[in-house]
């Protein structure tokens, strides 16, 4: 019975830490779906790669939200996501932007 416990217990923590990797990575991912369809609809990445190290992030967020009254479909989370992501330049930012 013990050795059933343990089994469980572990199995238990091994779902638990690949689901947690697996919403991280998911989010990683998101970044470079908005940029390659949303932002680019209007825009070509060297544009938007150029200015990475150019912006902090209120720079950003005031960019992003004059796309969207110029009409770019982002909802308020993908904002705050693709100002985070264009800030921090997170890894999905880098490989789109090779």
């Amino acid at each position: 019975m013990n050795t059933i416990k343990r089994a469980a217990i572990i199995i238990f923590i091994s779902l638990f830490l690949t689901t947690g990797y697996a919403f991280i990575s998911q989010a990683a991912g998101n970044c470079a779906y908005i940029l390659n369809t949303k932002c680019t609809a209007c825009h070509n990445l060297g544009r938007i790669c150029r200015k990475l190290e150019k912006k902090n992030k209120p720079k950003w967020l005031t960019t992003v939200k004059r796309m969207v009254r110029h009409g770019a479909p982002l909802s308020k989370d993908e904002v705050k996501e693709l100002v985070t992501c264009l800030t921090e330049q997170n890894a999905s930012v880098k490989d789109v932007c090779k």
